[in-house]
């Protein structure tokens, strides 16, 4: 067989396991939404107390992907990958038989904190299989990951729990996310290790000796990271927060049944769907290679269609599913840019793929953290109306980062590559 043609057949197996593999994360994440309406009564748990389940899974994920991010890029993203795989999928397993409060947090935990570099290891493992030219449309068609399961996981959830009870939803996910954690540690490898080359790469790819430990604050200190952080840290929070409390929010402020609110609020993954498959594709081909600034447009028009969502709810359903898609869209295309491609590359000049894109995702994740306390104390004291004009805040904030983040980079002119063919 010749080299170019098992070279295909090999992107086209790493591309298909890595976006099994980390979508299958949004299988352990998504039913604790579905369920917290079950959590509040079998546990006795107050609004804010709900806000604290996304905080334990969310602040592990966001401290180790800050702190730990160095250590990914010395075990390489393979065992990283697979390894924080099994250690969420067990405790997320363990969930199902918790009968206290404290239990359930501790072990959202530990789940989050083996989430944590998943992320940041799947980027560096995809890098390293595709030419810089193809990385924008690469990373887009690979971050449709993140929504496909996240609406399998939450359609999912919904059935397990309309069949089963709310405990039995965290099982089947589990299982299947520790069968896909084995087939990364087998079959995650890099080119070399195949005796293959790939073209086009313009940067040393791991294992060459190119690698450095980089600190937080040495990523830190790198051109971009701090505004690119900024708008991934408002980016997520929106993300996660409607991820987390839509359905919640749809069934008290807007009168759905339990079952129809949490299919609608798949709404907003079909649309992160959609933009994050496209958004490559019009960097590409219509922006110039400019990643950055298309986030800023993209976030602007997410904060835009929320507060449309906002302004026309009495509209009805129909109207309700066309501006969550839209919001889906806008926010999820630049998540995937900023937390992928964008940071990739930073982490690449320098070195340090895993511990760059763990400290700009791991920002992002800070927001996550948040949302779940912030959103619980809004609806305590101001209802649960007043959630998604705080999604429009947040996200207009992030704009602003990202705007600023574009007029460094033209600036400086640049460490991210611009022209099609060195994509970002």
């Amino acid at each position: 067989m010749e080299t170019t043609q098992r070279l295909r057949i090999w992107q086209g197996v790493m591309f298909v396991i890595l976006w099994s593999t980390y979508g299958s994360t949004y299988l352990l994440r998504k039913p604790l939404g579905v369920v917290k309406a079950d959590l509040q009564k079998a546990l006795e748990v107050s609004a804010l107390g709900l806000g604290w389940l996304d905080a334990a899974l969310l602040l592990p994920y966001a401290g180790v992907s800050l702190m730990f991010g160095s250590v990914g890029d010395q075990l390489g993203p393979r065992v990283t990958l697979g390894g924080g795989l099994v250690i969420a999928s067990v405790a997320t397993a363990f969930i199902s038989m918790c009968e206290s409060y404290p239990s359930v947090l501790v072990l959202l935990a530990v789940s989050g904190a083996g989430q944590a570099l998943c992320w940041p290891a799947s980027c560096t493992m995809l890098a390293r299989w595709f030419s810089d030219a193809a990385r924008n449309s690469v990373f887009g068609a690979f971050g449709t990951c993140c929504f496909v399961f996240g609406m399998a996981g939450t359609t999912l959830a919904v059935y397990l729990r309309g069949s089963y009870g709310w405990r039995v939803v965290f099982l089947p996910p589990s299982l299947f996310v520790a069968v896909l954690a084995m087939l990364v540690l087998q079959f995650g490898r890099d080119p070399g290790e195949r005796s293959l080359i790939v073209p086009g790469r313009a940067t040393a790819p791991a294992g060459t000796g190119s690698e450095v430990s980089l600190s937080i604050l040495s990523v830190w200190r790198l051109s971009l990271v701090p505004e690119v952080s900024l708008a991934m840290f408002c980016v997520k929070s929106v993300r996660y927060a409607l991820m987390f409390w839509l359905p919640l929010y749809l069934l008290l402020s807007l009168d759905y049944s339990q079952t129809n609110a949490g299919l609608i609020s798949t709404a907003f993954e079909v649309g992160g769907t959609l933009g994050s498959a496209l958004v490559g594709v019009v960097v590409d081909r219509w922006m110039g290679g400019r990643a950055i600034l298309t986030s800023a447009l993209a976030i602007s028009a997410s904060a835009l269609s929320l507060l449309a969502f906002v302004m026309l709810a009495s509209w009805g359903p129909v109207f309700h599913v066309i501006f969550l898609v839209l919001a889906g869209a806008f926010n999820c295309g630049p998540d995937i840019l900023l937390a992928g491609s964008v940071a990739a590359d930073i982490g690449e000049q320098v070195g340090g793929a895993t511990a760059v894109t763990g400290v700009i995702n791991g920002m992002g994740s800070l927001g996550t953290v948040l949302e779940g306390p912030l959103v619980g104390l809004v609806a305590s004291t101001l209802g649960w109306k007043a959630m998604m004009p705080l999604m429009v805040i947040l996200s207009l904030l992030g704009a602003l980062a990202a705007f600023r983040a574009n007029i460094i980079n033209v600036r400086s002119l640049g460490w991210v590559k611009v022209s099609s063919a060195e994509v970002a």
